[in-house]
């Protein structure tokens, strides 16, 4: 894979309903899939991601290094 920015280092997981931080994670620690979403202007490294669990659906948000959303996934809760 070609032009892949270097990972800051850390990501972290956040409740979404509570704004808690719930763990963080070495980058190096995580899949390719996880730590870098894939963009019209090429591979962003995810810093932080967002769960929102609510009882009919899951909502993860994941956010680049300048806070900026790359990716929101919806997931029946069921």
């Amino acid at each position: 894979m070609d032009n892949i920015p270097e990972h800051p280092g850390k990501i972290m997981f956040v409740d979404g309903l509570t704004q808690e931080v719930t763990k963080e994670v070495m980058a190096s620690e995580v899949p390719f899939s996880i730590r870098f979403i894939e963009t019209d202007a090429g591979y962003v490294p995810v810093v932080k991601i967002v769960n929102f669990m609510t009882e009919e659906r899951n909502i993860i948000r994941q956010y680049g290094p300048n806070d900026e959303l790359l990716q929101s996934t919806v997931q029946r809760a069921d």
